[in-house]
């Protein structure tokens, strides 16, 4: 018979479980690796319970040590092997070493330190335990829907855009301009008059005549010939977001008078409780591998402690007699 040989505390509930995948890709028994959390753990049951079912030779000390953890917000996974020091065992150690678990004992001596004692919380811990089962004997018990809403918003991400860079280029360009240019021309030509006294004859004269030309002035002139303009323009468009959202349903069944929850055997009470479900038009027209997974978690929540695996078959046949029926 197997008992849980080995045990890993985390600090998240996320660690446990990707341990837990770990151990089942690795070969490990779905029903021999169990995630324990103070919720409730896999069991459905209270974290106590949990805590004695799954630690049944733990001594007071080690039980109130393993609530105080959990109640401080960590998960437990415990494996359940033939041979804790065969291969199976050292694989498990490796997988559920890897995700840093913690250390329980030097957690519990930094609790002393703090005030914490073991035997106060073994007390407290029994006395909610025993306070939960008076409440569920004595008042209802209420099961939560639960249903998910979308919410969708909004985050700015960028798409791109443009860079406008300017340089300067050079080109030739030639213009034609008239230049004027003077010379002095000095001629001698024979002549024969009398002098008269606008000649000044016998005095000393010096006329200079100066030659003058045009020559090219360059001048340039910036002008704004064009300008490139950057701007962005804003526009809105309607997206519709698909998504899905979750609902917990909640079947009420009435269970006939006599029969226990637990009396799960022969093939009539198979037939009742799938006649059942056929009846609920939200399976009409699926076939047995669309309505196995369903049809699974029905039949643990009303018959717990019940493996499906043991009335799958007879479930199945009684699903196709009812489909044939319709």
């Amino acid at each position: 018979m197997k008992n849980h040989d080995l045990v890993a505390f985390y600090a998240s509930r996320e660690s446990a479980e990707r341990a837990r995948e770990e151990l089942l890709a690795a070969g490990f028994d779905h029903d021999d690796v169990k995630v324990f959390a103070n919720n409730g753990g896999e069991t459905g049951g209270g974290f106590w319970d949990s805590i004695k079912h799954a630690f049944g030779m733990a001594d007071d000390d080690d039980q109130a040590m393993y609530a105080e953890v959990t109640r401080r917000g960590a998960s437990a996974v415990a494996v359940s092997l033939d041979d804790e020091e065969g291969p199976s065992g050292q694989t498990a150690r490796r997988i559920l070493q890897k995700y840093s678990p913690l250390d329980v004992d030097a957690q519990a001596q930094q609790w002393r330190t703090q005030g914490w004692t073991g035997a106060q919380q073994t007390q407290r811990t029994a006395a909610q335990a025993t306070g939960t089962a008076r409440a569920t004997q004595g008042n209802s018990e209420a099961i939560p829907v639960v249903q998910e809403q979308l919410r969708v918003g909004k985050r700015r991400v960028e798409a791109g855009g443009i860079r406008v860079h300017s340089r300067i280029t050079e080109r030739p360009v030639q213009e034609q301009v008239t230049l004027r240019e003077e010379h002095v021309d000095v001629q001698r030509r024979p002549v024969d008059r009398p002098l008269t006294n606008a000649d000044q004859a016998f005095k000393e004269r010096a006329i200079e005549a100066t030659e003058t030309r045009e020559e090219a002035v360059v001048d340039k002139q910036a002008r704004v010939v064009e300008e490139v303009v950057v701007n962005k323009q804003a526009t809105e468009r309607t997206e519709t977001v698909r998504d899905t959202v979750r609902k917990t349903d909640v079947d009420v069944q009435q269970i006939p008078a006599g029969q226990s929850t637990g009396q799960m055997r022969g093939d009539n009470t198979y037939d009742t409780f799938t006649n059942e479900l056929v009846a609920n038009t939200r399976y009409r027209g699926r076939d047995w591998d669309s309505v196995e997974p369903e049809f699974k978690r029905s039949f643990e929540q009303r018959y717990p402690g019940n493996r499906w695996e043991q009335v799958k078959d007879s479930v199945r046949r009684g699903f196709d007699r009812s489909r044939a029926k319709i």
